[in-house]
Formats: C-alpha cells, sequence, structure tokens
C-alpha cells in the first residue's frame, strides 16, 4: 500500500497562516495595480473558470439551477476568491522548502493568469515578475533559520488572533465583491393612462439591464483618464480618436431596443433607449475601408471581443455616448456599467454583439470568433421576436367582473409587426390586441388587451405577428445558444 510522505503533504498551521496572507496581499495590490495597466491574476483565473463553466452543458445546467442572474457570476469570482487563498498555503510551503523550484511553480502561475503566458494582457510579464517577487520575498523572510524544512510555529494566543483577523478580512472581503441587481419592473410614467404596471416607452438610462461577463468590480472604470479609440487594420487611414473628437462628429439619435441573449420568455434584460452618438458609416468613411476588408473587429477595454461581416451592418449602427432622460428629455454620458465612454450599438442584433467600452475597431479579411461565441452562443446573434406581458403580474388576484387590461411591450428586431394576440384560455383561442406605434423602426411596441373576466383560473398567453403573418416562435427554447422562444404565460385567479 503506497504511504504519503506526510512532510511534503501535510502542513501546519503556519503554512495556512503564511499562505493566506500572503493571498490576501497580493490580491488586494494586485486589484490596485490593475488600474495602472498591470494583469492581475486573480482576474485572470476567474476569467479561465468563466470560460470552463460558458460552455453549453455546464451553463444550461448551473442556470436552470440558479436562473439567469449575477448569482451564478457572482459565486463563481467567491470560489475562485476562495481558491486563490487556498492554492496560496500550498505555494509558500514549496517556496520554503525548494525555494528556486518553487519561484518557477510560482513564475508560470502568476505569468499564465496575469496574461503573460496566455496572452491576456501585454502586461502580464509585469504581474508575474511582481508577485512572483513579492511572494519569493515573503518565503524567504519567514523560511526557518538553520533548518530547510522547518516551519517557525508562532505563539498559540498570537497565532489565533491572527487566524481570526484573516478570516474577517476574506468574509469582509467576498461580502464587498458581492452584487445585487434589483430590476426596475414598474414604469416611471404610464403611456395609456388607465394601465399600470406597463413598461415605458422609452427606458431610462437607471432603468436598463446591466448585463457584463465582469462582476462589477471588474468592470472597466474609464473616467478621468485619457480615452483613445483605435480605427485600424485593412483601413486607409488608421485613426486614434479621443471622446472630444467623437463629440465633434456629426451628432445621430436612435431610438434602439436593446436585449440580451440570455433573456428569457417574459425575462427583463430588455429595454428600449434613445441613444445619441456617431454613426459607424461616419467613422468608416473617415478612415477609408479597404476593398479586402471583409469583417468589422470589436475589442473592449475588458479583453472583449466580436465581429460581424460589414455586409450585415445595419445603416443605423453607431458608437454611442449617451442616452436621453426620459424625464428631462436631456442626453447624459454613458454609466459606467453601460459602457462609458462608448458602446456600439448594431440594431437587430442581441447584445452579445455590441460590446461596451469599446477601445478599438479593426478592418479584417477574417472573422474573430466572439467571446461568447467561443462558449457556444450564437455566431450571429439576430433577434427573435418576442412579447411579454407586464401587467397583470404572474399569480394575480384580479376582481370579477371589473374591466383591467392584459399589456406588455413586443419587439421583432426591426422588422415590421401587424398585430398582437392574446390568449385568455391556455391558448385554445385568441384575439387582437390594441398595438401602438413605435417610435422608431428599431424601438419596442406596447400593446394592451381590455378584459373584463368572470370568476375563475385563467392561462393567459401572449404572441407577436410579423408583417406577411409570421407568427412568433411557439416552441419553447432556452436563451442558449439563439435565444429564447415560446409564449409569455402568466397565471391569474379571478374572484
Amino acid at each position: 500500500m503506497r504511504t504519503v510522505n506526510t512532510e511534503v503533504m501535510g502542513m501546519k498551521r503556519g503554512d495556512w497562516i503564511w499562505g493566506i496572507v500572503a493571498g490576501i496581499g497580493l490580491g488586494v495590490l494586485g486589484f490596485g495595480l490593475r488600474g495602472h495597466g498591470v494583469g492581475w491574476p486573480l482576474e485572470g483565473m476567474f476569467a479561465q473558470i468563466t470560460y470552463w463553466l460558458g460552455v453549453p452543458a455546464m451553463f444550461n445546467l448551473i442556470h436552470k439551477l440558479l436562473g439567469f442572474s449575477d448569482l451564478a457570476k457572482n459565486l463563481a469570482f467567491i470560489g475562485t476568491a476562495l481558491l486563490w487563498l487556498f492554492i496560496h498555503p500550498f505555494l509558500l510551503t514549496a517556496l520554503r522548502r525548494w525555494f528556486w523550484a518553487g519561484l518557477a511553480v510560482a513564475l508560470a502561475f502568476y505569468g499564465a493568469f496575469g496574461g503573460w503566458l496566455l496572452g491576456m494582457s501585454p502586461e502580464g510579464w509585469l504581474a508575474a515578475a511582481i508577485n512572483t517577487v513579492l511572494v519569493g520575498a515573503l518565503a524567504w523572510a519567514v523560511r526557518p533559520r538553520g533548518q530547510k524544512s522547518a516551519i517557525p510555529v508562532a505563539p498559540a494566543d498570537s497565532t489565533r488572533r491572527e487566524s481570526i483577523k484573516t478570516l474577517a478580512l476574506v468574509a469582509v472581503g467576498l461580502a464587498l465583491w458581492q452584487t445585487t441587481k434589483a430590476k426596475a419592473q414598474s414604469a416611471v410614467k404610464v403611456v395609456w393612462d388607465k394601465i399600470t404596471g406597463l413598461s415605458p416607452e422609452q427606458t431610462g438610462q437607471k432603468d436598463l439591464y446591466y448585463v457584463s461577463k465582469n462582476i462589477e468590480l471588474l468592470d472597466p472604470r474609464l473616467q478621468g483618464g485619457a480615452y483613445k479609440l483605435e480605427i485600424g487594420g485593412l483601413v486607409d487611414k488608421p485613426l486614434t480618436l479621443s471622446l472630444s473628437d467623437l463629440k465633434a462628429l456629426p451628432k445621430v439619435e436612435l431610438m434602439n431596443t436593446l436585449t440580451c441573449i440570455s433573456n428569457e420568455v417574459g425575462g427583463p434584460l430588455i429595454g428600449s433607449a434613445k441613444w445619441q452618438g456617431v454613426a459607424l458609416k461616419t467613422l468608416l468613411e473617415k478612415a477609408g475601408v479597404k476593398a479586402e476588408a471583409k469583417f468589422l473587429v470589436w475589442e473592449a477595454a475588458d479583453r472583449y471581443m466580436e465581429s460581424i461581416p460589414i455586409g450585415e451592418v445595419p445603416a443605423e449602427t453607431m458608437l454611442a455616448y449617451a442616452i436621453e432622460n426620459p424625464t428631462t428629455g436631456k442626453p447624459e454620458d454613458l454609466q459606467t456599467q453601460h459602457g462609458y465612454p462608448t458602446r456600439l450599438l448594431i440594431p437587430g442584433r442581441y447584445g452579445m454583439k455590441q460590446p461596451k467600452w469599446l477601445t478599438k475597431i479593426s478592418l479584417s479579411a477574417s472573422e474573430v470568433s466572439g467571446y461568447w461565441a467561443q462558449r457556444g452562443w450564437s455566431r450571429d446573434a439576430v433577434i427573435r421576436t418576442m412579447s411579454r406581458i407586464d401587467t397583470p403580474q404572474n399569480h394575480a388576484q384580479l376582481k370579477a367582473g371589473q374591466e383591467t387590461f392584459v399589456a406588455g411591450i413586443t419587439y421583432a428586431g426591426g422588422r415590421a409587426l401587424e398585430r398582437v394576440e392574446v390568449s385568455t384560455d391556455g391558448g385554445k383561442t385568441w384575439q387582437k390586441a390594441d398595438l401602438k406605434p413605435p417610435k422608431s423602426k428599431f424601438a419596442w411596441q406596447l400593446w394592451a388587451f381590455p378584459w373584463k373576466p368572470a370568476a375563475g383560473n385563467y392561462d393567459l398567453l401572449v404572441r407577436a405577428v410579423e408583417v406577411g403573418e409570421k407568427i412568433q416562435d411557439p416552441t419553447p427554447r432556452d436563451p442558449l445558444p439563439d435565444g429564447a422562444t415560446g409564449y409569455h404565460r402568466i397565471s391569474v385567479r379571478v374572484g
């Protein structure tokens, strides 16, 4: 029977204390250096773990258990942080026992996840050097005097106090990293006076949904910095433009509906805002596109990438830098979570094709597989026709004989809608609802169906019909890989 060498595999309390201290210290330092362009190994670990979790089978399993909220992403980051702390006692022990071999392991570990070896960041080598030197210095400083294999143990009381402090710091840090997203479900003001709970025609920035591949703590924060947008690749004249340069170009406005491909049927990850910015065609004309260019490639400050064939880019595509406040009618600079200083808008496509924090546009002869496409999501991400019941809410209690409204929103990605239909009997029969004309081709539409129900239990459904009698896809499908389909359905009791 094989025996385990406890001198190598077993670790004493001092190993854990110093290792956790090293993990916390390097994690905090790395976060600070991240703002100066230095790769953060902890972030690299998180990126790799979310890459593995983003493959179709794992993604569907996780979100069936946890839903399509930020919970799974936040738990993944917490798990990454705990793994980071768990690794460091072993790393520090290796350094204290076999210094040079341990140093090589540390360099490989920090280099890979800091971005040097994996190519995630050109400054990754600096992250590898800084972290390796610091953890090596700590291991050297706390090494046993006179005995290479000895482990220094602090006095019991002192060690206990340090353990409690360390665990408290870890708990506080992890709590701060958790974020809670509350999606506003009620309208700021109603469009049709008798309908309460109906979404407004125009979504304000504060009510626009937020989705990011990062946890919010790691989203790029570019306020106050020297922002530059590069336009290069197969162009006649490469450009580097500041935010002021972009705002000096002819301004365009677009009422456009933005929705996430991960939005479930009836979900909240959709909004229709009035955007302000510069037309993409203006920038491309300024740079001059070479004949051999076939694809546009986007790069963002968080290393997000996407591409689209030039021939599929709508004329309305723009770089947005502001959203109109529907209450004041005045434009507001994009908030950080919505892409400050600029984000791309491609009408008719899901949000995954439209990077926030845009830093580079390249013209290329070949396609670049995007961040989510690499994980099994749609390459085209064309928006599917959808409709949603905003009011009444699921499991609502209504009064018999009292007129109410079944109402909500619908959108077909810029394709014209002929009508919206509502069923009050679980899909057996359908009745036409009132459909308000859209504020623009790419704005969502409001619909409403007046209803005076008798006592009983009802299953309400809604569906949209495009011009040409193309009925919304009724087949229930999960969002992965091409976007959710099926009719939104709620149950109400009338008494």
